[in-house]
C-alpha cells in the first residue's frame, strides 16, 4: 500500500500467535487525502434517520402492550426481546446526542438525547461528560472507562471480565453519577444533577400512578436483559485490545443486519472511534473505505459477538497478558503466516 514507506512496521502482541509477522503502526494521517475527503462527506447529518427514536418508542409500547393482554409465554419470549431491543437502541442514539449527531442545535440535541438515555436511567450530560473524555484518552491511564485502570493489582484481570460481563452496566450507572459529577465543570455539573432529579421524578411518577406489574415487565425485566446485552457488547469494543494506536484500541464487530440494525451500528466501534463525527448510518460506508488500513494495522474485525465470545473464553482459560490484542482467527491466519 501507499501508506506503507511512510509509516513504522511493527511486530504486534497477539494472542494465539507466537511468531507475528510485521503490521504497519498507523494514524489518522496516514489515511489518504481523497479517502479523507470522501470521510467528510459520510459526516453530513440526514435528520430523517431520528426517525428511528419513535420507532423504537413505538415498538416498545406496542410490544408491551401486546405482552400485558397476552397470556402465552412464547410470545412472552420475543416481546420482551423487542422491548429489549428497543431500549438498547435508544441508549445508543443517547450516545449520538453525545456526538451532536443527532441534530445541530445543542439544546435540541441535548434533550432528545435525554429523552433516548431516560429508559436506561442514564443523563445524557452525565455520559457525555465521561464520554468525551474517553475519546480524548482511550486506552490511557486518563480514561475514564478504561477497564484495566479500575481493577487492584490484586485481581486477576480475567475475574474482572467476567464479573463486567455479568454485572458490568449496574456498575457502570453508579460511576457514571459520580465521575461526571467529579470531572465536570459548575456548568455541566447543574446539568447533570438537574436530569438525575428529572429521572427520579419520571420514574417516582411511573411508579406512583402505575401497577407493579407493569412495570416490572414493561421496563425492569427488559432493562435487566439490555444491561446483560450491553456487557457483552462493552466487553467486545474495548476488552483485550491494544493502546497508543488508533486503530487497535477498541474493536468493530460486524454481526448481522438485525443487530446493527437494533444497535445503529455502533458494532462498528473502532469505525466510530476513528471518525466519531460521522454518524451510526454511515458507519459501514466508512467501514468499506478503511479495509485497507484495517488490514495492514492488524486491526480487530470480529464478524460476530459469539466468534468474539469463543475467543474471549479460550483467553480466560489460558491467561489474561497485559498490551496483548485479540484479533479473530481468519485474520491471525494473515499476521501469523
Amino acid at each position: 500500500m501507499a501508506m506503507a514507506t511512510k509509516t513504522k512496521e511493527i511486530k504486534p502482541d497477539l494472542y494465539f500467535c507466537d511468531s507475528p509477522g510485521m503490521v504497519y503502526l498507523l494514524s489518522r494521517r496516514d489515511i489518504s487525502k481523497a479517502k479523507r475527503k470522501t470521510i467528510r462527506e459520510l459526516q453530513n447529518l440526514k435528520y430523517r434517520y431520528n426517525f428511528k427514536i419513535p420507532f423504537f418508542y413505538i415498538m416498545w409500547i406496542s410490544s408491551a402492550i401486546l405482552l400485558l393482554n397476552t397470556q402465552s409465554i412464547w410470545l412472552h419470549i420475543p416481546l420482551y426481546f423487542l422491548m429489549t431491543c428497543s431500549m438498547v437502541g435508544l441508549s445508543i442514539l443517547m450516545h449520538e446526542s453525545n456526538h451532536n449527531l443527532l441534530f445541530k442545535n445543542k439544546h435540541l440535541n441535548r434533550w432528545t438525547g435525554f429523552i433516548c438515555g431516560l429508559p436506561s436511567l442514564v443523563a445524557v450530560s452525565a455520559y457525555r461528560t465521561l464520554h468525551l473524555a474517553h475519546h480524548a484518552n482511550t486506552g490511557t491511564h486518563h480514561d475514564p472507562d478504561n477497564m484495566e485502570n479500575a481493577v487492584p493489582k490484586s485481581i486477576p484481570m480475567v475475574i474482572f471480565f467476567y464479573v463486567f460481563l455479568f454485572i458490568g452496566a449496574y456498575l457502570y450507572l453508579f460511576h457514571l453519577m459520580i465521575k461526571s459529577i467529579e470531572l465536570a465543570d459548575q456548568k455541566m455539573r447543574r446539568q447533570i444533577i438537574t436530569e438525575y432529579l428529572l429521572i427520579v421524578m419520571i420514574f417516582t411518577a411511573l411508579f406512583w400512578f402505575l401497577p407493579f406489574h407493569i412495570m416490572l415487565h414493561c421496563w425492569l425485566i427488559p432493562l435487566i436483559i439490555a444491561a446483560q446485552l450491553t456487557n457483552v457488547r462493552g466487553l467486545a469494543e474495548h476488552g483485550l485490545t491494544t493502546g497508543d494506536n488508533a486503530f487497535t484500541e477498541t474493536r468493530t464487530v460486524l454481526s448481522n443486519r438485525f443487530v446493527s440494525f437494533m444497535m445503529n451500528n455502533l458494532n462498528y466501534h473502532l469505525d466510530h472511534h476513528l471518525f466519531p463525527g460521522v454518524p451510526w448510518y454511515n458507519l459501514p460506508k466508512l467501514h468499506s473505505i478503511l479495509q485497507e488500513e484495517y488490514k495492514a494495522a492488524g486491526s480487530s474485525v470480529y464478524r460476530s459477538y459469539t466468534a468474539f465470545l469463543v475467543d474471549f473464553f479460550k483467553v480466560s482459560k489460558t491467561g489474561y497478558i497485559p498490551d496483548v490484542r485479540l484479533i479473530p482467527e481468519h485474520l491471525r491466519e494473515d499476521v501469523c503466516g
